[in-house]
């Protein structure tokens, strides 16, 4: 930032504006179901949290680093549910295999319990 002027630097403006992008592009990837390279992005991510805060933001970056971490906390809530919403699923299919397993187990008990009364 340029203290005479107070403007934010074009640097920081980028750092902000990456923050966002990468935080859109975990957001492409978790709706893709690409949860590693959501992984991967998270990761850059993180680096540039630590390198905007790195130093103190001026008074002239407030308001832009401001709307950029409003928006960054509402994606993330969108990230949240993704992530509820995939867990649920995950533990419906769990809960199906393991009926399956169940089934297939009782099957095999009671055939094997069949051909017994049988002889």
């Amino acid at each position: 930032m340029s203290a005479a002027t107070g403007e934010v630097s074009a640097e920081r403006a980028a750092e902000f504006a990456r923050l966002l992008e990468l935080t859109l592009a975990i957001r492409i990837e978790l709706g893709r179901g690409a949860w590693g390279a959501a992984a991967d992005l998270e990761l850059k991510r993180r680096k540039v949290i630590e390198s905007v805060f790195d130093e103190t933001p001026s008074a002239a970056e407030l308001p832009v680093l401001t709307a950029t971490l409003r928006e960054v906390v509402r994606i993330n809530d969108e990230l949240i549910g993704l992530a509820e919403h995939r867990r649920r699923a995950l533990v419906r299919d769990l809960d199906i295999a393991a009926l399956g397993r169940s089934a297939v187990r009782a099957y095999g008990e009671a055939g094997a319990g069949a051909g017994a009364r049988r002889a």
